[in-house]
């Protein structure tokens, strides 16, 4: 997954997705993918954010700054070219093919993540998660809550948290629908989680604090 002490690596690789985004097909973009024509390419819509796709790179419809792994797992989702449908089933990471080799790093990294950072922090949890598009989940996943984001156009994810209580500690789950990786490679949907724990974290910084017992 996109992790370093060396940020020129990832520049030099979004700059490389760049050169090929001078040749991609905006119109595939549109028609199958979420996208909507916008100047020379696409709107997307990343997690509630609109961000631009064209030629020359990416750009925030609001004009602010965006963070490395959003750039290029979107710039990955536009040229990865996938299409179809959503399957309506919700699945975890190991289920994907090689993703049990991943899993443990996914679980420490993100869903881990997710739980210390939300635990007895409910409110602060649904207020972050609804400045991320997210919207409870009726479908019966369990969990103390439940919500969808629209991570990507074609790939929604799912947060299930269970908050600690006096015989368990928190814990957190991050669901995919199965056709994922129809449309990004498990490198790609692993950083999708870390994007969801980061943008997590940051949304509720300076929100509602802990709950004390």
């Amino acid at each position: 997954m996109f992790r370093s002490d060396r940020p020129t690596n990832y520049e030099a690789v979004y700059q490389g997705l760049v050169a090929r985004l001078a040749e991609a097909d905006y119109g595939h973009a549109a028609a199958h993918l979420g996208g909507r024509p916008a100047g020379r390419g696409v709107a997307v819509d990343v997690f509630g954010r609109t961000l631009l796709v064209e030629p020359d790179g990416l750009s925030a419809e609001d004009g602010g700054p965006i963070d490395f792994t959003v750039r290029i797992v979107l710039a990955y989702y536009l040229l990865h070219a996938g299409q179809g449908g959503l399957r309506g089933e919700w699945v975890s990471y190991r289920d994907f093919k090689d993703g049990a080799f991943f899993h443990a790093s996914f679980t420490q990294t993100v869903e881990s993540k997710i739980s210390r950072d939300f635990t007895s922090r409910r409110a602060a949890l649904e207020a972050a998660a609804g400045s991320l598009a997210g919207r409870p989940l009726e479908a019966g996943l369990g969990g103390d809550l439940c919500y969808v984001f629209p991570a990507l156009p074609k790939v929604p994810m799912a947060l299930i948290f269970y908050d600690a209580d006096e015989d368990f500690s928190a814990s957190a789950r991050v669901l995919f629908d199965a056709s994922a990786p129809h449309f990004l490679d498990l490198e790609c949907l692993a950083v999708l989680g870390l994007i969801l724990c980061d943008q997590l974290a940051a949304a509720a910084a300076t929100k509602t604090p802990p709950i004390r017992p």
